[in-house]
């Protein structure tokens, strides 16, 4: 009730409700996977994190400056590395699962309805015709993604989870840049940076074995955080006159930089970890909490 109270316009209230509504139906989809199945879930959600791109490609859309167009460079292409590279890994790891005596697989096939729905969509966006269209396209794909997650509740139907998401993020692209509609230079620059990403996380994926997947998942996930810093920054950066901007505008910045700043840190201590490279013990300062408050006081202003 209180931040009804204080929200500031109509559009605060809707996102408030959908951030609301996340966050229960995370809760419930999560609590019902498996326990076998907790790493390709790690996998599987952090690929689908990578929609952190979509914040990039509105920064490329409408940059008013090189600063902002490098940092919306930066979240486009890093994320697309973990989109790509983290649905790889995630196949990887439910291949572990696979026996052989196993019937063949066809999940491939469900490409087919995914392309011919993103034709339509992007048919019926250029036509101009149909204005509630790109809200439609991002709720189906906010579905699939979340049916993604949901179908690594059981090893049935674990990868068809993984085709949702993929198919989720996917029209979650589209129709960002339906509703963007950039300028055909723009529109050039955002696709082939998404191209190179696909290709780094299509050649990292690849390349790893078995035993380095879930060190992989947690240096996929620094490049989240790196590029939702870099959105929430050139974010700010890109606006003319930086008074104009409410409390929850430069909150939602704030948190942004903050939360992305420490998954980035955080999940590169964690692969190093993971990989050998860092002593696994805890690090114990002497005086660790105090460095803890001062650092929370520092980041707080």
């Amino acid at each position: 009730m209180g931040m009804g109270a204080v929200a500031p316009d109509a559009g605060f209230s809707s996102m408030l409700t959908t951030f609301a509504l996340s966050n229960v139906i995370g809760v419930q989809v999560v609590l019902g996977v498996t326990h076998a199945l907790h790493s390709p879930l790690m996998a599987v959600t952090n690929a689908i994190s990578g929609t952190t791109a979509l914040g990039g490609i509105h920064l490329l859309a409408h940059s008013t400056s090189w600063t902002v167009t490098a940092l919306g460079a930066a979240a486009t292409t890093l994320s697309t590395v973990n989109i790509v590279g983290g649905f790889i890994v995630t196949t990887k790891m439910l291949d572990m699962f696979k026996r052989p005596d196993d019937p063949p697989e066809f999940y491939h096939l469900y490409g087919i309805p995914t392309a011919a729905t993103l034709a339509l969509y992007g048919a019926g966006s250029l036509s101009g015709k149909f204005p509630q269209l790109d809200a439609a396209a991002a709720t189906l794909s906010g579905l699939l993604c979340i049916g993604g997650i949901a179908g690594l509740a059981s090893q049935s139907t674990a990868r068809l989870g993984a085709v949702s998401g993929q198919a989720g993020v996917a029209l979650g692209v589209a129709s960002t840049l339906g509703h963007l509609n950039p300028s055909l230079g723009a529109a050039g620059t955002i696709t082939a940076l998404m191209g190179a990403g696909a290709v780094a996380g299509n050649y990292i994926g690849n390349r790893v074995e078995p035993t380095s997947l879930p060190q992989t998942v947690a240096a996929f996930h620094s490049l989240v955080g790196l590029a939702a810093s870099a959105a929430a920054i050139g974010d700010y950066l890109n606006v003319p006159d930086t008074t104009q901007l409410d409390g929850v505008h430069l909150a939602s910045i704030y948190l942004a930089t903050v939360i992305g700043s420490v998954t980035f840190t955080g999940s590169l201590v964690a692969f190093g970890k993971l990989d050998g490279r860092l002593d696994s013990a805890p690090l114990k300062l002497a005086a660790r909490d105090q460095i803890n408050m001062g650092l929370g006081a520092a980041t707080l202003g």
